[in-house]
Parts: structure tokens; C-alpha cells; sequence
């Protein structure tokens, strides 16, 4: 029997897919937060396949670095 993979409470992941990512970066929507990427998000740094196969994942630093550039040692003018 497979053991399912479970996130311990207040703990987030290093990679976030795209809901975790828009909840981290405290956006109300997935579309919200997509619509915002390139622009105030940074990139994914995984982008592969289309339509509803489409996989994307972020960095919980890269957005950490946008979201408190201080608390990371980094500018987020740097991705």
C-alpha cells in the first residue's frame, strides 16, 4: 500500500505548484496570481506541457525574495 504524502501542519513545501504558490503569495485566485507573474511573481521555474496537462512550479525562495527581499539577503529585481 502507497504511503500518501502529507505536509505537516504550517509547513510549506521548497516547490509550490500553482495553488500553493498563489496561497503562499497571498493572492484570492489561482488566475489572480497567473495573471501577475513576469510582472510582480517571478517566473516558474518549471514550465512544461499544455491546456490542462500544464505543470508549473515555484520556488518557495524565488517568491520569498519577492515578498521580503530583506529577510532573504537578496533584491528581487534579481531573478
Amino acid at each position: 500500500m502507497a504511503k500518501e504524502a502529507v505536509i505537516p501542519t504550517g509547513c510549506w513545501p521548497a516547490v509550490l505548484r500553482d495553488e500553493l504558490a498563489a496561497a503562499y503569495a497571498g493572492e484570492k485566485t489561482v488566475d489572480a496570481f497567473i495573471s501577475r507573474v513576469g510582472i510582480i511573481w517571478p517566473k516558474p521555474f518549471i514550465e512544461t506541457g499544455t491546456g490542462k496537462g500544464k505543470f508549473r512550479a515555484w520556488r518557495k525562495s524565488d517568491l520569498d525574495r519577492v515578498i521580503d527581499p530583506a529577510s532573504v539577503g537578496g533584491d528581487p529585481a534579481g531573478w
